[in-house]
């Protein structure tokens, strides 16, 4: 545990440092464009954990999922919708981990911000806390303020901007309770946390909803484009991809007799990974195993 928790506290150390230099930059993936729509994804930097925000363009107006953790990449998501020249209507946050939603109160400080009602409470409880917490351990490359869900969405369908969109509620997955977002006139399917693209899953518990989620999303074989909250987009073979690698983390902490066995299994297993740190801040903090009993 206590080199787990160097480790973690080391990467922390080291991001903090990082402030006083240029930030790598995001990389931005345009996966849709018709008359109607056009989606573009921001995609963080592996080594920042490889968060992504959804940029969806309709006629009229912008809709934006996710606000990324680090300010400079909300920024640089602020930057692009600016280049649309359209308003941006509203802001989703997919869930309530701090990685998606305390980094945009700056970029995004006015627009209103919309999330299930078990996100909203959430972040309602803990959001400023955690914000001030992360800018204790980062300093500036976190953003000064928050901006608060201020409506509750609810599951259906609704039209925007002359579009169809239908939002789901998952439970149980990655997180307690995701925000699905379906797009059925381009087959966009926004999961999020749901499934992961080439970065390491965040492990922090039992992995059998998050399992079931997955097969759930699977099972909607009209979508074929694919939008993970880390990593590019996809297709469907991510669904397949993210099983095998939750098959693997069981199989790999059932029979591993310490973190540091675990973890060199797993990157064994997936060299091309991004996200190494993710694991080490789970084990450190979230997955709870009595290791010293193997």
């Amino acid at each position: 545990m206590k080199y787990f928790m160097t480790t973690a506290m080391a990467f922390l150390t080291g991001l903090s440092a990082a402030i006083a230099q240029e930030l790598p930059k995001a990389s931005i993936i345009k996966s849709v464009k018709t008359e109607k729509i056009s989606i573009y994804t921001v995609v963080a930097p592996p080594e920042m954990f490889t968060n992504t925000t959804h940029i969806i363009e309709l006629p009229n107006e912008l809709i934006v999922v996710d606000g990324q953790f680090f300010a400079p990449y909300a920024q640089q998501v602020r930057k692009l919708t600016d280049s649309l020249q359209k308003p941006v209507t509203r802001f989703y946050i997919s869930h309530d981990h701090p990685d998606h939603y305390i980094g945009f109160g700056d970029a995004f400080p006015n627009v209103p911000v919309y999330a299930l009602e078990e996100t909203k409470t959430g972040i309602e409880k803990a959001g400023q806390q955690v914000l001030e917490q992360r800018q204790k351990q980062f300093g500036n490359i976190i953003a000064k303020s928050l901006n608060k869900p201020s409506h509750v969405q609810k599951t259906g369908k609704e039209m925007i901007d002359g579009v169809a969109f239908i939002f789901e509620k998952s439970l149980n997955n990655e997180a307690a309770a995701s925000l699905v977002i379906k797009i059925p006139e381009v087959k966009a399917n926004i999961l999020q946390d749901i499934v992961y693209n080439k970065t390491h899953l965040f492990i922090s518990g039992n992995t059998d909803g998050w399992r079931k989620a997955i097969k759930k999303e699977e099972s909607a074989k009209e979508y074929t484009l694919i939008l993970p909250g880390h990593g590019k987009p996809t297709d469907r073979s991510i669904f397949q991809t993210d099983l095998k690698y939750l098959d693997f983390v069981d199989k790999t902490l059932a029979e591993s007799k310490s973190k540091e066995e675990y973890k060199a299994k797993i990157l064994a297993e997936y060299p091309d990974y991004g996200g190494d740190h993710l694991i080490d801040i789970y084990l450190a903090y979230y997955l709870k195993k009595d290791w010293d009993k193997k």
